[in-house]
């Protein structure tokens, strides 16, 4: 789990100063790289090594991210945000496309690595 947590901050990073000036990488007041603290309670649940439901805190963290994109801008900057880190946290296909519905939020895209988020 320490290697997990190490490789999902790392990446985050990573993508914080990739994006850190763009403003298509902005989810309102929110940079990619700062989504990963409010989300870091789901990767037990979204690699499928956790619970088959997400945890208080993770649906708590995503409502916060999601209620803020409230844009196209800004969902289209989330979902590319999520298609970067997904890989480097081993995230579950199928686990990605039932957190929102597990935790009550509606999106106007799924939570899958493979989508055009242009779209």
């Amino acid at each position: 789990m320490k290697k997990t947590v190490a490789t999902f901050f790392l990446s985050i990073m990573i993508l914080g100063l990739l994006d850190g000036t763009s403003n298509a990488s902005r989810i309102n007041d929110i940079t990619c790289g700062e989504v990963g603290p409010l989300i870091l309670p789901c990767v037990p649940f979204l690699q499928g090594s956790g619970p088959g439901q997400p945890s208080t805190s993770c649906c708590s963290g995503d409502r916060s991210v999601f209620d803020r994109a409230t844009f196209t801008q800004n969902r289209r900057a989330l979902c590319e945000c999520f298609k970067q880190v997904a890989p480097f946290i081993g995230v579950n296909p199928d686990r990605s496309k039932q957190l929102p519905k597990l935790c009550n939020i509606r999106l106007s895209f799924p939570l899958d690595s493979k989508i055009n988020c242009n779209s």
